[in-house]
């Protein structure tokens, strides 16, 4: 942490830091007597997948809708914003008001409408990300650097002809193109939800990896999450849960839809991009793992964590071929 910094914004009162929750940057609830914040170190592991000055663009945008905390500094390096007191939740939970979650996300995608978001994005996330030349190199650099060598052949895997031709042929299907894009938080894991226990409302935090993408994708991410608890304090420090089910699924799109559209009927372009979006959303989680081999602190077993991701991948590309 930048203690000068923090010195400077509490006027130099005394206060105590609590490192919280956070893989992509290093995060701290920082306080005082009077108040608290929350403190980021931004680390530049991922910055193939983020820009730093459209998240605070966005989440300045969002905050002034009280959809995400404000932003009281920032700068290339890191960033203070409101602490927001409300409650983290467990996946149990999640599922159990899934009518509440769901209707939350039709409202949020619903700000595709707004102009102001829209001009912050251009290019499809996933889209994008997937299609930088320069992750390939990146990624075995930095597992060269950590000299894990189970790694290294697991991502040779991943970049293999086969996989890479599979990836690409998934961008042409018509159903991509059938559905608005949205403006997507992109990582919809259950960390990334607090609670208003008062008002019995939900809300995200965290918009590192938020983007215009496919809204099928957003989806596939969240139901996939939705299988991954990271609340564990022994290694690997994450368990993989039962899944929803395919009825309770359907019934949260039906709410999701009916938010978002206006409608009762799900289209099936949705449910096509939910497919494909469930590929390339473990795809996805499999280079940030690998990327993460060169964070400071992990918090997390990366070589188990990436083999389960790169499980899911297999299973459904074997039912393809």
């Amino acid at each position: 942490m930048n203690q000068e910094l923090l010195h400077k914004f509490f006027n130099d009162e005394p206060f105590k830091s609590e490192r919280m929750c956070g893989l992509t940057n290093f995060v701290y609830k920082v306080s005082t007597t009077k108040q608290s914040v929350i403190y980021r170190r931004y680390t530049s592991t991922f910055r193939l997948f983020q820009n730093r000055e459209r998240e605070v663009r966005l989440q300045s945008e969002l905050a002034q809708l009280e959809l995400a905390p404000k932003v009281l500094y920032s700068d290339q390096l890191q960033r203070i914003e409101e602490f927001w007191p409300y409650l983290p939740v467990t996946l149990s939970e999640i599922k159990e008001d899934y009518i509440e979650v769901a209707r939350m996300l039709g409202s949020f995608h619903k700000l595709r409408n707004r102009n102001s978001f829209v001009e912050i994005f251009d290019t499809p996330s996933i889209y994008q990300w997937l299609h930088n030349t320069n992750l390939r190199d990146e990624i075995f650099d930095v597992i060269l650097d950590s000299n894990c060598q189970q790694l290294y052949t697991i991502f040779e895997q991943v970049f293999s002809d086969q996989n890479q031709t599979f990836i690409l042929e998934l961008f042409k299907d018509p159903s991509l193109r059938e559905l608005p894009l949205v403006i997507a938080h992109n990582d919809l894991n259950a960390t990334n939800f607090l609670k208003d226990q008062r008002l019995m409302k939900y809300h995200l935090i965290d918009f590192e990896f938020a983007g215009l993408n496919y809204p099928g994708y957003e989806l596939a991410n969240f139901f996939n999450e939705m299988e991954w608890d990271y609340t564990f304090s022994e290694p690997p420090f994450f368990k993989i849960k039962e899944g929803w089910q395919e009825d309770l699924k359907l019934n949260f799109l039906r709410e999701y839809w009916k938010e978002y559209a206006n409608s009762n009927e799900i289209p099936q372009a949705l449910l096509r991009q939910i497919e494909i979006g469930g590929i390339l959303q473990n795809y996805f989680w499999m280079l940030i793992g690998g990327l993460s081999m060169q964070q400071e602190q992990q918090g997390i077993d990366l070589v188990y964590y990436v083999n389960r991701r790169m499980m899911n991948f297999n299973k459904v590309l074997k039912l393809k071929q």
